[in-house]
């Protein structure tokens, strides 16, 4: 066997010396048996109990398991002025809001300074960095059969998530962030033309273009909004997070 001249004599004559030791793995020492031990396999859970020195195994429902662990404590805290809801999904906590009409002065790249209008009912969502804006075609309160409508709004993707472009990174979504993560949106980032079309049924090509006619004071012409093809609950369920991933 040939050997690297440049190796150190100690290395040629004791070779298992060549390898890096791994890494030392954290673990968590429990110095007490557990009472319930739940195992989650692709087509069926089961959930194995402790009877004194015995164990039993049998299967149980999604159904079941949810509501064994709804006895555990949680609390999401505070959370911002009209949340319509609230949960988890991929290990990362997501929050609803609605947000009534407003005046939002909008920074356009092709003007000079910023152009106030009133934007309609949004529906403003957040998991971990991943925002989602729509509007709401009804002044009404929202009900979970409440189809979206896209936000007329440039640089906003079909499942509503954000370009952000070169803006200040936002903040992962919690309670005392959602509010101000909106007003970086509407307020605190440039607008242009990219993805600007099919936000508006009177100006498809540019929804921008009818920023012209609005105001502050101009309520927003709610029959010009575009479906975006999803119902409130899709964004309360989890199910824009679950089926895109999150950011």
């Amino acid at each position: 066997m040939s050997h690297d001249p440049d190796m150190p004599p100690e290395l040629r004559r004791r070779p298992w010396l060549r390898h890096r030791p791994r890494p030392l793995r954290q673990t968590m020492l429990i110095d007490r048996l557990p009472t319930v031990q739940i195992g989650i396999f692709d087509d069926a859970i089961y959930l194995t109990r402790r009877h004194g020195r015995g164990w039993s195994t049998y299967p149980i429902s999604a159904e079941d398991l949810a509501a064994a662990l709804g006895k555990l404590p949680t609390s999401t805290g505070l959370l911002p002025p009209n949340t319509l809801g609230a949960g988890a999904v991929n290990g990362q906590r997501y929050y609803v809001l609605y947000v009534a009409p407003r005046p939002a002065a909008l920074r356009i790249t092709s003007l000079t300074g910023p152009h106030t209008i009133q934007t309609p009912p949004l529906i403003w969502a957040g998991c971990g960095h991943d925002y989602r804006i729509f509007a709401l075609n009804t002044p009404d309160r929202p009900q979970l059969h409440t189809p979206l409508s896209h936000a007329p709004f440039p640089n906003t993707y079909e499942p509503g998530s954000i370009c952000w472009g070169s803006t200040e990174p936002r903040g992962a979504a919690a309670p005392e962030t959602m509010l101000s993560a909106l007003e970086l949106y509407l307020e605190g980032s440039f607008f242009n033309n990219h993805i600007a079309q099919q936000r508006s049924r009177s100006k498809p090509r540019n929804v921008m273009a009818l920023y012209r006619t609005l105001s502050a004071e101009t309520p927003y012409p709610l029959d010009d909004l575009v479906p975006a093809g999803h119902n409130l609950d899709w964004l309360i369920s989890g199910q824009a997070w679950r089926t895109g991933g999150v950011r």
